[in-house]
């Protein structure tokens, strides 16, 4: 698992161009192993250099506790890390 936590995308307004904004932090679950969070130094250097606003550093570090928990080996059932996964990761075996 490989979950890059960024702004929420949003389409300019004649839906051409995607934009967000990766906020460098990352949480990862190798196959069998424990999920951990990445690039944590990285993401308090940037909030610090870029001006991140409270509401997104809180946000972000939600997210990655939220993805911490529902992406945990024999997780409790949130998807879509308790079934929808299995289909792709069949996908290379």
């Amino acid at each position: 698992m490989y979950c890059d936590v960024c702004t929420v995308p949003e389409w300019n307004a004649d839906g051409t161009v995607l934009c967000m904004v990766d906020l460098d932090l990352d949480v990862v679950r190798p196959r069998g192993g424990k999920a951990r969070i990445e690039d944590e130094d990285e993401f308090t250097e940037h909030r610090v250099r870029y001006g991140y606003p409270d509401s997104v550093i809180g946000k972000a570090q939600r997210t990655c506790e939220w993805l911490m928990e529902a992406g945990r080996c024999g997780g409790d059932g949130v998807e879509p890390f308790a079934s929808a996964y299995l289909y792709w990761l069949g996908l290379i075996g």
